[in-house]
């Protein structure tokens, strides 16, 4: 599965009244609730992340590896979604086109944002989204783990 994931608003608050924590690495120290909740459905050897954040040209995939793992989370494929600069301005419109370049079904994406835009999202698009509260950030795993349909690796077999 391949998870496009915002990092304002879902692994770090996006509250202009709070100041965000910072890393010794000089990145945003990720809400350790929201790095829970991706640690529990992401599959490090099958998933692969694509970085739809605009922080995504600071760093290049090895740094990106280096501050995903630093705060809990190993990736073994990380992706920056990089279009024409025509496209960038607008969040919907990246992902959708990057969707489509890549023929990929809806089943095989889920999208982590807090971007309201992607209220707009086609129907199977946006059946994909997990549209989270930017002063909260991905705090509640139960969309989450209805759109990847697979148990949380926290929960035991039954």
């Amino acid at each position: 599965m391949k998870f496009f994931l915002d990092i304002d608003g879902v692994m770090v608050h996006a509250n202009p009244h709070r100041k965000v924590e910072m890393e010794e690495d000089g990145f945003y120290k990720f809400n350790a609730l929201a790095v829970k909740v991706l640690q529990s459905v992401f599959l490090v050897t099958k998933d692969e992340l694509i970085l739809s954040t605009s922080h995504r040209f600071r760093y290049n995939i090895k740094e990106w590896h280096n501050i995903f793992k630093s705060r809990g989370l190993s990736m073994k494929k990380i992706s920056i979604l990089d279009l024409p600069l025509e496209i960038k301005s607008n969040r919907r419109l990246e992902i959708t086109t990057w969707i489509t370049q890549q023929q990929l079904k809806p089943n095989e994406i889920v999208i982590i944002d807090d971007d309201k835009s992607l209220n707009e999202l086609p129907i199977h698009l946006k059946e994909r989204l997990v549209l989270t509260s930017p002063y909260v950030g991905l705090a509640d795993p139960a969309e989450l783990y209805r759109i990847v349909n697979r148990p949380s690796k926290n929960q035991k077999a039954a």
